[in-house]
């Protein structure tokens, strides 16, 4: 299984319950744990960070830990606050930190009346969380609101998993000790005829799945593939559940669901399940066996649906959670007190990276894709003549696979926007203007400077790109890292062109830095960016502001259609109600020049 080394953080005397990557800081990560195994005692709430260092292998840094007076079972970050989480306590409560500060949470509710075991914010109506109980509830919370919005009765048993669908803004589902999945539709809550009891009456579900004989412990939305579950519990088997079925906006509580794939090779009970939020066929579990397991559901021809096996932790396996930033990155959690982070190395040789891309989120999931090529791969860019008497230009650039601690910089892939930046050159007003291989090609006489990270399998890869398509005369490199002193053979530009760096928003200031510094100080100097809007409308406003502040003024900014004519004005107000299917459709086309000139 191609084992490799992983990162570990031990937390003595607190075994962990769950972990969490947050979904603003690349490296942040939160560990909820307890003493004695959760059934006695107090608990603990970790902030580490994963640090890169010259072993090429991420270590972990512990950042800082609050002491709470009950077990934590599991936490869910904030989805419109970058410092804030809320945990889930054995003592029925649910707390939210703000990670910033360094005494008590910044609020408390207690309604549930036994363990919370599960808790979840929503990435859709991102100002509501759900939690369930050990007593059969689920309540939907607002964090600025004392009591809970919405008290669902969803089981007669333990309620294991609450989690919105990343589709659907209304949509529950929960798995349960009684064996089911079901969904709620939250805006017609109500009770269940056939199971309305005086004492013990149940909530009205849209969609019950009669999924195992026995307790179903965990359960996880695809992120591609709307309506696509999984599940696993005591029967050892990861099952992959087709509810196209479910009717919204009824009041019917149908019975169904199609099991279109069952996964075997687990031990014993199976505590989570966990999509990749990268892939849509790739998903991770962890059992009581103490190995946590790869899967895809689409292998290659001859191949297994297993793709590793992680077994370097010694008690149950009972997180796990994939980076929400660098692709293939894995983090479990265990009883035995051990946070444990590696690659999934193996999923790049079983798996076509442009078939999973280009065929399955294309033509089954209608999802545009982002990334082209794969680490290590060719890829080929033909920009057509604008007129019958100049030829094609062709570029075939080798695709790098940067240094481990340098993962995060995302630099194995061809992104969409730089291909849009290619296919739309001709708009810019200088002839000049055109991606750096594809200038120095068709401008001979015109010196070009191409700058990357200096990481040095990316910028040696650039070196052999530059080899391979025969412009060394005028074409150089300069490695530079952003926001750091340019190196003098980094000339003042008349126009920089960028695709896809407005993403992490920890480096718009260094990147601004950067443009700052390299930017002629004249009034026909301009900074082109393209961004891809899966990007996020809210991170690519707070570059903009950020911009404003540094001095440059945005002219132009609109949003282009990758495959169309379409383009409107940049708004950030589209930003509620857009799913992931219509971001990925679109690039947005910011021009900055000096505002004092």
């Amino acid at each position: 299984m191609n084992p490799a080394t992983p990162s570990v953080l031990q937390t003595p005397g607190f075994a962990q319950y769950n972990v969490a990557w947050s979904p603003f800081h690349t490296t942040r990560i939160a560990v909820a744990s307890s003493a004695n195994y959760g059934i006695i005692g107090n608990g603990r709430l970790h902030i580490a960070s994963a640090i890169s260092n010259q072993s090429g292998i991420p270590s972990i840094k512990l950042d800082k830990f609050y002491e709470t007076q009950d077990s934590l079972y599991d936490l869910a970050w904030s989805e419109v606050h970058e410092n804030q989480l809320v945990t889930a306590s054995g003592d029925g409560s649910l707390k939210l930190w703000d990670v910033t500060l360094n005494t008590l949470p910044i609020r408390a509710w207690h309604e549930h009346s036994r363990e919370v075991n599960s808790v979840d914010w929503s990435n859709i109506k991102k100002d509501q969380f759900v939690s369930c109980c050990m007593d059969g509830s689920v309540k939907v919370w607002n964090p600025e609101h004392p009591r809970s919005l919405t008290t669902l009765q969803a089981h007669h048993a333990c309620v294991y998993q609450a989690l919105f669908s990343p589709h659907q803004p209304d949509l529950v589902a929960t798995c349960s000790g009684d064996g089911t999945i079901r969904f709620f539709d939250l805006r017609s809550p109500a009770f269940a005829p056939t199971s309305n009891t005086f004492l013990a009456p149940l909530s009205a579900a849209v969609l019950t799945v009669p999924a195992a004989p026995s307790e179903e412990l965990a359960l996880d939305w695809n992120k591609y593939r709307p309506l696509v579950l999984a599940s696993a519990g005591l029967d050892k088997i990861v099952k992959i559940w087709d509810c196209r079925m479910l009717q919204l906006g009824g009041s019917a509580n149908a019975v169904g669901g199609q099991c279109e794939n069952r996964l075997l090779g687990h031990e014993y009970a199976i505590r989570k399940v966990k999509w990749s939020p990268h892939r849509p066929d790739l998903l991770a579990s962890g059992s009581y066996d103490m190995t946590c397991r790869v899967w895809t559901t689409n292998p290659a021809p001859g191949q297994n649906h297993l793709v590793r096996i992680h077994d370097a932790h010694t008690e149950f396996v009972v997180g796990c959670a994939w980076s929400l930033y660098e692709e293939g990155v894995l983090a479990t959690c265990s009883w035995d007190c051990r946070l444990n982070i590696f690659r999934v190395l193996s999923i790049y040789s079983m798996i076509d990276p442009e078939e999973i891309l280009s065929s399955s989120l294309g033509t089954l999931y209608n999802y545009a894709p982002i990334t082209y090529s794969s680490p290590d791969g060719l890829f080929t860019y033909v920009q057509d003549s604008q007129d019958s008497r100049s030829p094609s230009l062709t570029v075939t650039v080798s695709i790098p696979d940067t240094q481990a601690e340098h993962w995060s910089l995302h630099a194995s892939s061809i992104w969409v926007s730089a291909l849009y930046i290619a296919d739309h050159v001709s708009e810019l007003d200088l002839p000049k203007k055109k991606l750096p291989i594809l200038i120095a090609k068709s401008h001979p006489y015109i010196n070009v400077v191409a700058s990357d990270f200096p990481d040095p399998v990316l910028i040696g890869t650039l070196r052999d790109n530059m080899m391979r398509n025969d412009v060394s005369l005028n074409y150089s490199i300069v490695p530079h890292a952003w926001g750091t002193v340019p190196s003098s053979l980094l000339p003042a530009a008349d126009i920089i062109l960028a695709a896809d760096t407005l993403w992490n928003p920890e480096l718009h200031a260094a990147f601004l830095t950067t443009i700052c510094a390299v930017l002629a100080r004249t009034h026909a100097a301009r900074a082109h960016l393209v961004a891809g809007l899966h990007t996020g409308r809210y991170t690519l406003e707070a570059f903009f502001q950020a911009a404003s502040k540094a001095g440059l003024v945005l002219v132009e900014a609109t949003e282009r259609e990758v495959q169309g004519d379409g383009r409107r004005e940049w708004d950030v107000g589209r930003a509620e109600g857009e799913d992931e299917s219509e971001r990925r459709r679109w690039v947005v086309w910011s021009v900055l020049k000096w505002g004092n000139l």
